[in-house]
């Protein structure tokens, strides 16, 4: 059930056809749209021109050049790409609302210790905006857990390197590596079998595109002088060191789907009309220079005589001069164009392209959220909120299980016996307040009692170390213990005390 490499093309099916559309949709965010929508159109004349360049006689090439300069200017593909807000958006809302990762005891100093070095060598707050933008674009995106030099870690990994296996009980990772001119596939196998995890390096040479032979790993590594783990049989592991994460999967497609789909005929619709009216305004736009006919005449009868043709350049009129009996100047020409049509259809297709992908319209200008409350800022944007909170609990799904894979591999290798557990990951809101608003509604939740005071002053104070906050619980409970004490004596009840009886008195 495992993938077969030798004598295929790479990427072997039915990874080939998700890997295609992956590239396009990677080509419609990075803005390269000139290489996914056809601009034949506005290239055939250049193209022309060009070609007849070569032809033309070499003392009016010139005249060839300016032309070929002027449609240089009026070919241009105008690119304002959307497409990037709509896969950066979610990663903008969930990296500025991860907070603490940590290991869910307070115990265990040592599993403590161990989950924060996995949180730090792995970069999970460094590399989480990458990971979900990479998500967003391909429409899913891979971890795979390592041990090394560095520690126990993982590392995020794009969706067109992640291989699963057919019965679900593996995966490849796979990746393309170049030396000396030379190209070969790097596979790294992993397989559940008889309640053990096998781990295989493997490493293939390529001819064309097409996988042609299987090396021996360990010639490979020497030949190039690499460092490459070994294979592993981890006993009673019964789960990938590896996983992948996908976006807006279906039954159908469980692999995930690009954020970016169905947009791209909009994305295309807006070029095309920021370009034309760009090529409008190129050519109509810049004031010209109108000239009396028999200036023109003159001008152009001088460089009949120099260069054999009859033209004006702009240089031949930097000093010229004019009739004094008719009073003939030159002058320039403006255009006043109005193109409010134009740009409203640009905002309306701006408009469907948020709609479609589930963004809302704040997120590219198209609405002001200015000047709004976090309450009332938080309905605006619950587009976009909604669909960053479903993507922030895949990760948060999918970072516990990096932590605890890491872990189970930790205790397979490192002689530990940690407490196999998912970590404690802490969130923040995706929105930003502000700071008296926040702190009321901090103040509101303590003065409730429904939280408590050292978690209050840790809301207040988000930069503040552990110690700062701790003295700080202490300096407000002294001074409520103060506070507290009642500076009013009050005296005891009034009394009758007797000793003895009337018999003995007398």
């Amino acid at each position: 059930m495992t993938i077969q490499y030798l004598n295929k093309p790479f990427p072997p099916p039915p990874f080939d056809g998700l890997i295609e559309n992956m590239y396009y949709f990677r080509e419609l965010y990075e803005g390269n749209h000139a290489n996914i929508f056809d601009i034949s159109d506005l290239q055939k004349d250049l193209i022309h021109a060009k070609k007849e360049l070569k032809k033309v006689p070499y003392y009016s090439r010139n005249r060839a050049r300016l032309k070929i300069k002027q449609l240089e200017s009026s070919t241009r593909y105008v690119v304002v790409n959307f497409a990037s807000v709509i896969a950066e958006l979610p990663a903008d809302l969930i990296n500025r609302s991860l907070g603490n990762i940590s290991a869910d005891t307070e115990n265990d100093n040592q599993l403590l210790k161990f989950v924060q070095n996995v949180v730090k060598t792995s970069k999970i707050n460094q590399n989480i905006w990458s990971a979900i933008v990479q998500h967003q674009v391909d429409g899913g995106v891979a971890y795979r857990i390592r041990r090394d030099v560095k520690g126990t870690w993982f590392e995020w990994k794009p969706a067109d390197l992640y291989f699963e296996h057919e019965d679900d009980l593996g995966a490849d990772i796979v990746w393309i590596e170049e030396r000396n001119k030379n190209k070969y596939l790097r596979v790294e196998r992993q397989r559940l079998e008889e309640n053990q995890l096998q781990i295989q390096q493997l490493v293939f040479s390529f001819d064309g595109d097409s996988v042609s032979d299987e090396l021996d790993i360990n010639e490979y590594a020497t030949q190039y002088g690499l460092v490459i783990p070994e294979n592993m049989v981890l006993s009673g592991v019964n789960e990938l060191m590896c996983g992948y994460v996908p976006n807006d999967e279906t039954l159908l497609v469980p692999r995930g789907r690009s954020a970016l789909r169905n947009i791209d005929k909009l994305q295309e619709e807006i070029n095309w009309t920021i370009t034309r009216d760009s090529i409008v305004f190129e050519k109509h736009g810049k004031p010209k220079l109108a000239i009396p006919s028999r200036l023109w005449d003159t001008v152009a009868g001088k460089n009949q005589t120099y260069y054999g043709q009859r033209f004006v350049r702009n240089t031949d009129l930097e000093v010229v001069s004019y009739d004094e009996k008719n009073g003939a100047v030159p002058m320039y020409i403006t255009w006043d164009a109005q193109t409010s049509q134009s740009f409203e259809h640009v905002k309306r297709l701006v408009e469907y392209m948020m709609a479609i992908s589930k963004t809302s319209p704040q997120a590219v200008g198209i609405k002001d959220g200015t000047g709004k409350s976090a309450i009332a800022l938080l309905y605006l944007w619950i587009q976009s909120v909604i669909k960053a909170d479903a993507i922030k609990d895949k990760f948060d799904t999918a970072i516990k299980e990096a932590v605890r894979k890491c872990i189970i591999l930790e205790n397979a290798l490192g002689n530990t016996n940690f407490a196999v557990a998912d970590p404690v990951i802490e969130w923040a809101d995706m929105l930003p307040k502000a700071e008296s608003e926040k702190n009321e509604e901090e103040i509101k939740k303590y003065s409730e009692k429904t939280q408590s005071l050292e978690t209050t002053v840790r809301a207040l104070h988000p930069d503040w170390s552990e110690g700062a906050i701790l003295a700080e619980v202490e300096k407000i409970m002294e001074e409520r213990v103060i506070d507290s004490y009642n500076p009013t004596f009050s005296q005891p009840p009034k009394t009758s005390v007797r000793f003895g009886s009337e018999d003995d008195d007398e």
